[in-house]
């Protein structure tokens, strides 16, 4: 079945290792027959969530904040699978991805809500430095806990270790890896 993707890249680096596997995941992908998007987060202008509660009321807006979340909130209640691409910065996610997901809030709050964004699949592709995995380990977990609590459908985890240069992804094993992420869609 044709699924609509949206691949989040969180890295800072316009053409960074985390951009270069998302898009080699998004050709595979297309490649199957699947429509994919790619947006780099860190080039919008996203704040973090304010915990203003506004969201929560009857008549409430996704999120009350003008920025360009607004942008993106079609995207994600339309995507069929949504796929996260970042490096790890100090053992979590980069500040860009994290404020993305906190503003996921309105569009989970309440069980109406949680139930209408719970049709999804997702799949965390990472990478970084390191070479030991331990170190991955709590931004897989906090990728792990999200997508259980939304309720979707984990269809895979790529974590791409030694890619500490730009363009070390590029000429890495990981670039196939992640191209079999999407093949097994």
């Amino acid at each position: 079945m044709k699924k609509n993707i949206l691949v989040l890249v969180g890295s800072p680096r316009p053409k960074g290792n985390s951009q270069v596997l998302a898009e080699a995941f998004a050709a595979a992908a297309r490649e199957k027959g699947h429509e994919t998007e790619v947006l780099r987060v860190s080039g919008m202008k996203i704040a973090g969530c304010q915990a203003c509660e506004r969201c929560w009321k009857k008549d409430g807006m996704p999120c009350v904040q003008q920025d360009d979340m607004q942008k993106l909130y079609p995207k994600l209640n339309v995507a069929d699978m949504i796929v996260f691409a970042a490096p790890i910065y100090y053992f979590g996610f980069p500040a860009q991805l994290k404020a993305v997901i906190d503003r996921f809030y309105p569009l989970c709050h309440g069980d109406d809500k949680r139930r209408a964004f719970a049709d999804k699949e997702s799949a965390l592709i990472l990478c970084g430095a390191s070479e030991e995995e331990d170190d991955f380990e709590p931004a897989v977990a906090n990728y792990e806990v999200m997508a259980d609590y939304l309720g979707w459908e984990d269809r895979g985890i790529l974590v791409a270790s030694g890619l500490g240069d730009i363009g070390d992804a590029a000429k890495s094993e990981w670039l196939e890896a992640a191209r079999d992420l999407a093949m097994d869609l």
